[in-house]
């Protein structure tokens, strides 16, 4: 016997006749909509006429007084394991039921294959690129890439934690819409149940705001971290364990950097999300289990819809500056959960006539080799530069040069100031006349001078020198005026493989100090020590979580590979 809900018998057996319901004038199946829960006790099979609803959105909200009733009659109702939720909260049901090929990498339904009739037809970008999403395998990595993959995720988590509060974050927390049961994954801090690529996001958003992750730039450059949002919301989904999330975080690294490491599509007025759209739907891919065909669809669902323009970053910059790139991560894992249903997409993604070639470069470009353990090549994810100040990649050494200087001179004794650095960082933190009197802190972190104005008179840079405002103080502002900017064609044809920064500030009594670092590839791969790391995620997060929550989440970051759920990280990111 079947029985709605209320008590109301429907009739029959089969749950595809009992769950067509009507909505305004159309007839809906819903089968394939809403997971049908046996009553193991009793054996009956039960239903939800009118007590879903499709709201306007596209999604199924359920009315209060159902939602106790779920909660309180059946938390069977919702297949699997139940929601982890923050101590004492309560259940969230919002947003339907998703099923299909997703849901078969979960283990409840058959996965599709994409039925598109081009073959397997590849051009050799995308066959590489899919190649390797492919076959890389954990256990194919070395443990100082794995001991990187945890360094990086350790690093990535501490800034994201810290801006929980910006307002950006706050923005995108409001426009998340909570979903019911566990096929949805958490917003960081609230560990609100939002939909996939919503939290990838809203937690992309968090982790960029403070513009204090990792970086990788040589021939352009891009934040590789800003798909960590996206990977572990994917990961969460599927409640996939520590291994597999750094394999496919590993992946995504790799892809990225190698299409940084080989074309300048910042020079040509693009921004960072387009390589970072193409890595994370290859990876999420990973993680969801498709075949080289649906990876080939996810990548090309990836990049054409989502070609992003360096407008982002250019003159006074706005909320979006750290908004971008969580964006793009939000669409990859868009383009992996369509090509998993079996979605196609666009032909010839690169090469088409219309294709990212012809239309962002104006010819084709090579893309470096992927290290394997075979060929014996560096992995990205081992190469990116971790931050020690919440500025731009560019404004790393200055600080750094900075902090040299002021050991020689007071601030307040500068009569004047030059900077001597290289081109790319000339054009990305000092080129826009923006950057010399900030007025969002947006612009502020990006500015060379702000860094080292600020550097000079407090002694240091950071979070707190933005979310105060103290980049449009008079002194600092004062010391900017008094400062010039020259390109060196020396440090320019030296980069990037080696990078300079040169002060030389003059005295009020005329003597002249000067300060010059410079930085190799070796050394930015050297990067933080362990402890150094341990040391910023501290600071990042002291006024947030308690030394106890703070050392038993390092612990479990630090033995990520060991874990079998990664939705066991998430439930320790609450706030």
């Amino acid at each position: 016997m079947t029985r709605a809900l209320g008590g109301q018998r429907l009739g029959g057996d089969r749950p595809d006749e009992l769950t067509r319901m009507h909505h305004g004038d159309a007839t809906r199946d819903l089968a394939h909509e809403i997971d049908v829960a046996a009553d193991v006790g009793g054996g009956s099979t039960w239903v939800m006429p009118n007590t879903i609803s499709e709201t306007t959105s596209g999604v199924y909200a359920v009315s209060p007084s159902r939602r106790r009733r779920l909660a309180r009659d059946i938390p069977a109702f919702l297949p699997g394991k139940p929601q982890r939720e923050k101590p004492g909260s309560e259940p969230v049901l919002g947003p339907g039921f998703p099923g299909g090929a997703v849901a078969a990498r979960m283990g409840d339904a058959s996965p599709r294959s994409a039925t598109d009739e081009r073959g397997s037809g590849m051009s050799v970008t995308e066959q590489r690129m899919v190649d390797f999403a492919a076959s890389l395998a954990f256990a194919e990595l070395p443990k100082e890439v794995v001991h990187h993959a945890k360094r990086r995720v350790i690093d990535t988590l501490g800034g994201a934690l810290a801006a929980f509060t910006a307002p950006p974050v706050q923005m995108a927390r409001r426009v998340a819409l909570p979903v019911a049961g566990h096929r949805g994954a958490r917003v960081w801090g609230s560990l609100t149940r939002v939909a996939p690529d919503t939290a990838a996001f809203v937690n992309g958003a968090m982790l960029r705001y403070l513009d204090i992750n990792d970086t990788h730039r040589t021939v352009d450059g891009s934040h590789p971290s800003d798909n960590l949002g996206g990977l572990l919301a994917v990961a969460e989904m599927l409640g996939a364990g520590g291994r597999a999330f750094l394999e496919a975080l590993t992946i995504s690294y790799e892809i990225q950097c190698r299409f940084v490491d080989s074309v300048p599509f910042n020079d040509k007025g693009w921004d960072q999300p387009v390589p970072g759209v193409m890595a994370c739907a290859l990876a999420c891919g990973r993680l969801l289990g498709l075949s080289r065909e649906q990876l080939q669809q996810a990548l090309a669902l990836a990049i054409i819809p989502n070609l992003s323009t360096y407008q982002t970053r250019a003159g006074e910059l706005s909320m979006w500056k750290g908004c971008a790139a969580g964006n793009g991560a939000r669409q990859g894992v868009f383009a992996a959960l369509l090509a998993a249903e079996g979605m196609t997409g666009p032909y010839e993604p690169f090469d088409g006539v219309f294709g990212l070639w012809n239309q962002t470069m104006g010819k084709a470009y090579e893309i470096k080799p992927f290290a394997t353990r075979a060929n014996g090549l560096t992995f990205g994810i081992t190469q990116t530069s971790l931050k020690k100040y919440p500025v731009r990649d560019s404004c790393q050494l200055p600080a750094d040069t900075a902090q040299g200087l002021r050991r020689k001179i007071v601030a307040g004794e500068i009569a004047s100031l030059r900077i001597e650095t290289y081109r790319s960082a000339y054009k990305g933190a000092v080129e826009d006349p923006e950057l010399w009197a900030p007025r969002t802190r947006e612009t502020a972190d990006h500015s060379m001078l702000v860094t080292i104005a600020v550097t000079l008179i407090d002694g240091a840079i950071t979070p707190d020198t933005f979310n105060s405002d103290r980049f449009k103080a008079a002194d600092v502002l004062d010391l900017i005026k008094r400062t010039k900017v020259d390109v060196i064609d020396e440090f320019t044809k030296a980069a990037p493989g080696v990078r300079n920064c040169r002060l030389t500030a003059t005295g009020r009594d005329g003597a002249t100090h000067v300060e010059h670092l410079a930085w190799t590839a070796a050394d930015i791969a050297r990067g933080l020590s362990d402890q150094e790391i341990e040391t910023k995620f501290a600071k990042l997060t002291r006024d947030i979580l308690p030394a106890a929550r703070r050392e038993r989440l390092l612990e479990t970051l630090w033995r990520l590979e060991e874990v079998d759920d990664v939705g066991r990280v998430v439930d320790q990111l609450w706030l």
